[in-house]
């Protein structure tokens, strides 16, 4: 079965048009938001009216140092940049793997669980890539949510 990235693309951002526009209206206030993945242009975009918004949204991404550096130190780590961490106080950044740490060494970023999810009113994950590691990452997200909220 071939993936046609153009549709993923559309409900993708279909899924996040909808998120924000429930998430900014004048009902929802103060929701804590995870993004996993949200280094990207479209998660840049989300968290910033998020927190504008104010809501607190934290960032899981695979190197919270890379990502909030002055300057972007490698293509291969999402960045989002020092002056705009800077300009939206609201957005924090945390470490996290989606699946490879996890299946190479048998754990992973201790504590993002319960630290993140288990404060997590709203999960938008924007894992990127039409690859095995999203659906890995899709998986934790869900299987790690319900372990922290079983009542979810």
């Amino acid at each position: 079965m071939s993936i046609d990235p153009t549709k993923m693309a559309f409900k993708s951002i279909l899924i996040q048009f909808v998120a924000v526009v429930i998430l900014r209206s004048s009902v929802a206030q103060g929701f804590s938001i995870v993004i996993p993945g949200g280094t990207g242009t479209i998660g840049a975009t989300l968290s910033s009216a998020l927190a504008n918004d104010g809501h607190d949204v934290t960032i899981l991404c695979r190197n919270a140092f890379l990502a909030g550096a002055p300057n972007r130190a490698s293509g291969d780590f999402g960045w989002l940049g020092q002056g705009f961490l800077e300009s939206h106080p609201g957005i924090k950044l945390r470490d996290w793997d989606g699946g490879d740490l996890l299946d190479i060494v048998g754990q992973d970023w201790v504590g993002w669980q319960e630290d993140t999810l288990a404060k997590a009113d709203v999960v938008v994950n924007l894992v990127g890539g039409y690859t095995q590691q999203r659906e890995m990452a899709a998986e934790r997200i869900v299987r790690e949510s319900l372990r922290v909220n079983p009542t979810a």
